[in-house]
């Protein structure tokens, strides 16, 4: 069923932990709050967001779920920057902030050596629940841009977490319709396809090691969001 956002934390707690398998150890100690952008938005009349390049377009519903959320903002007043690509540290402190995992501080420290101390939380919360891992044991990646096929295996971590739907953190099949997906990328593809949160860039590509970007990673979050469970009886 849909879950609005004020309601996650009641409905994680009842839900799959997954644990990593990385080591624990601390590289950065949290000295400022959590977020992923540098300015506020203004405010804007209701039904509409501040941001010149939504308006009007596809990613206008899901920018304004995030706004109202308080889960991200723009990268100006006037601009969310909806064909830029989303960076690793960006896409964890949202994916942090909308699973309302702000209540896992506690989660051990991890061995990145950079990320940044906005960021330090998110990042150890989403790996101690297993949604997503490092580069390497002391590289997390912050800076990179996120591929397609990278979001794809954490939003499937995600979604399964978020709304406890067991199925979905099983493989979907072990094929998929579109020539560039393949290995471990299989199974996340196959399952968020087959729930709408994600499309293909054509009918047999996916784009798995192109960028994602922020208008997309709106649109995925949105999505998410309002995906109905399927009931016990369907």
């Amino acid at each position: 069923m849909k879950k609005p956002l004020h309601v996650l934390a009641a409905v994680l707690a009842a839900g799959t932990v997954f644990t990593s398998s990385i080591s624990p150890a601390f590289a950065e100690e949290n000295t400022s709050p959590v977020q992923d952008t540098i300015v506020d938005s203004p405010a804007v009349q209701e039904g509409s967001t501040p941001f010149l390049d939504v308006n009007g377009t596809i990613y206008e519903e899901a920018v304004q779920f995030l706004l109202d959320n308080i889960i991200t903002m723009g990268l100006s007043e006037t601009h969310f920057g909806v064909e830029e690509p989303i960076k690793r540290v960006d896409t964890a402190v949202i994916m942090y902030k909308y699973l309302a995992l702000d209540g896992q501080n506690n989660a051990p420290k991890t061995n990145f050596k950079d990320v940044p101390a906005r960021a330090v939380p998110a990042v150890a919360a989403l790996k101690y629940n297993g949604i997503i891992m490092g580069k390497s044991d002391v590289y997390f990646g912050s800076a990179l841009n996120i591929t397609r096929g990278e979001a794809a295996i954490i939003f499937s971590r995600s979604f399964g977490y978020e709304t406890t739907d067991k199925v979905s953190i099983q493989p979907v099949e072990e094929a998929s319709k579109f020539t560039d997906v393949t290995g471990h990328y299989v199974s996340a593809v196959n399952m968020l396809v087959e729930r709408g949160i994600i499309q293909g860039k054509s009918n047999n590509r996916f784009g798995t090691n192109e960028y994602l970007t922020r208008g997309q990673f709106a649109l995925m979050v949105y999505r998410m969001s309002q995906y109905e469970r399927p009931s016990i009886n369907d």
